[in-house]
């Protein structure tokens, strides 16, 4: 039995407010799945017209539509940023990909520690609300992220369940149709997520300077043989069951990741000052 599933078993009735609406708990990471998506590039003349770089989350901030993810996916996978798109439902059936009106990229300041680099790992892409003539905004999680409570506001005794909605690599497949004559006739690409339990952990010396270490929350729930495809994804977590008023909060986004399923995340505050820069620049 998962650990969210063992936590809320005898608090069914009690619903989390996510997007406007008020959930009963259990189906919390289903309906924030739909907003934590694998990143997506454009590939212009290629055999595959999509390709995947790790997770992403699609969030509506301060009335903003934006994309969060870590700059390595970019880099690692030697793509810019004019390549980055969400898929949406163009009303007819047909899927179109969008590419995002800006992008900024978070610094730290010239006299930062340099060994605390990773904690620039952040890329913001932002999407207009209407492109070019229909409204994309309910493809973003309305999460307001400057007063989402994360895991220093809170009483580590309250939370009940740090999780995350990634997409690993390795869980991504390339399924092609040919015609008689062996000519691609098209391709479907698919990734699938994964939900990811996990608990405050102590440092160790594996863990980057200024990022904030996450273990597995227990041993039942499968992790990824391999963490590749993690990047980007959003950890959240639910506090407040036991007290009968449970509230979804923001902790950050995953940036490391190893086999034994230990991650290190960017924690919501640091996330908070790249979008206040994003923003007011």
């Amino acid at each position: 039995m998962s650990v969210i599933d063992a936590i809320t078993k005898a608090y069914a009735n009690l619903s989390v407010p996510v997007n406007g609406l008020f959930l009963p708990v259990p189906t919390v990471i289903e309906s924030l799945q739909r907003f934590c998506r694998p990143l997506a590039f454009h590939n212009d003349g290629h055999d595959y017209d999509i390709s995947f770089s790790g997770s992403c989350l699609l969030v509506r901030h301060r009335g903003r539509n934006l994309l969060l993810c870590s700059r390595h996916q970019l880099t690692n996978a030697n793509r810019t940023s004019d390549q980055i798109m969400i898929i949406v439902d163009d009303g007819q059936g047909r899927r179109v990909g969008i590419n995002p009106n800006e992008v900024s990229q978070a610094t730290l300041d010239p006299s930062s520690d340099p060994n605390y680099a990773d904690l620039a790992d952040i890329m913001i892409a932002e999407y207009a609300p209407r492109h070019p003539d229909r409204d994309i905004s309910s493809h973003f999680l309305s999460l307001d992220l400057a007063s989402a409570c994360d895991l220093r506001s809170v009483d580590p005794a309250s939370v009940d369940a740090i999780f995350s909605i990634g997409y690993p690599t390795g869980d991504t497949s390339y399924d092609t149709t040919f015609d008689d004559e062996w000519r691609l006739l098209g391709i479907d690409v698919v990734s699938r997520w994964w939900k990811l339990y996990f608990k405050t952990a102590t440092r160790t010396l594996w863990d980057g300077a200024g990022l904030v270490p996450l273990d597995p929350a227990n041993t039942v729930d499968p992790i990824p043989d391999v963490p590749d495809g993690i990047s980007g994804a959003p950890v959240f977590f639910i506090h407040g069951i036991k007290g009968r008023r449970p509230e979804l909060g923001f902790a950050g986004i995953i940036v490391r990741g190893n086999k034994q399923g230990r991650v290190n995340m960017i924690e919501a505050a640091h996330i908070r000052q790249a979008l206040a820069l994003h923003i007011d620049r």
